[in-house]
């Protein structure tokens, strides 16, 4: 599993620093083209944008293109860098594990292993959110920048939605815990929170790779981003489907011996669905809580 994990974060980082790979800076050239507007590509942002007439310095040409764009490349280039492989980490791996484990794991432990991983991802994508609002801010070309040009804004765009309406999952998570241990069963909350989940990392995930063709990335290294968020994703689909058939399940059998047994309270879905009691007393799946509604 250790190896798995390993592998994994591995292979993010390399999909997504591929970026900065041979084919120009992947979207920061260093030649003076770099806003003069007389290229033909539709991206100004791409490395291919521009008259390309620049000479190097010596230093991949940072100083001479700085001068040109009128902000710091290099700068540019490494805050670029660190936002995507930080959001690449939080959305294919973070939070998709985050939501994995509450599926899989049952125990107690499962819920706080959830947000912890949850946590981790928010702090991730906080820190790549700051960064991505410094490159708008000071990657300008003549009077647009990331934001303001249509034909690349659609990353930012997303990625500011994403961040908005993740402000709102804690909250709702908090929520769907209290309201479930109140009513044994699921409310409105538990189903905003699941589905604004999935909605967002999903949306995530697919900003991921058009940022990756924003910066005008290697073909491999889209690839490989395709691939490894691909497959993550459809490991946390299955581990949902997994959840929601053990959650069917848990709830036939609550129909079946809830005139027979007395009524027992749980702290949390996930503490109902494991047999696990609010005091920590083992339950077997076969001896679910009284409420017949639990669950809904």
């Amino acid at each position: 599993m250790d190896t798995l994990i390993t592998a994994t974060i591995l292979g993010l980082a390399t999909s997504v620093s591929a970026q900065f790979g041979s084919g120009g800076y992947g979207g920061f050239s260093s030649g003076s083209g770099y806003g003069s507007g007389s290229g033909s590509d539709s991206n100004p942002f791409s490395s291919s944008s521009g008259s390309g007439s620049g000479d190097n310095d010596g230093n991949g040409g940072f100083s001479i293109a700085s001068e040109f764009a009128g902000f710091d490349l290099q700068k540019a280039q490494t805050y670029r860098l660190a936002h995507g492989v930080m959001a690449s980490l939080a959305f294919v791996f973070f939070f998709p594990a985050g939501a994995i484990s509450i599926r899989i794991i049952p125990s107690r432990a499962a819920i706080w292993i959830h947000a912890a991983f949850q946590l981790l991802a928010y702090v991730l994508y906080i820190a790549a959110f700051a960064l991505g609002v410094w490159l708008v801010q000071e990657v300008k070309f003549s009077s647009f920048n990331l934001l303001s040009n249509n034909a690349v804004n659609y990353h930012p765009i997303i990625g500011i939605v994403v961040f908005v309406f993740l402000f709102f999952q804690p909250i709702l998570g908090v929520m769907h815990h209290i309201m479930f241990k109140k009513y044994q069963r699921r409310q409105v909350w538990s189903y905003a929170h699941l589905w604004l989940g999935r909605i967002l990392i999903t949306l995530g995930i697919i900003n991921g790779g058009l940022g990756l063709r924003l910066a005008d990335n290697t073909k491999s290294g889209e690839i490989a981003y395709g691939v490894v968020a691909g497959i993550i994703w459809l490991i946390w689909m299955a581990a949902a489907v997994y959840g929601e058939l053990k959650r069917a399940r848990a709830q036939r059998q609550i129909q079946e011996v809830a005139p027979r047994r007395k009524e027992r309270a749980y702290s949390s879905e996930e503490e109902a669905i494991a047999g696990v009691d609010s005091t920590g007393a083992y339950a077997p799946a076969h001896a679910p809580p009284m409420d017949p509604l639990a669950y809904r």
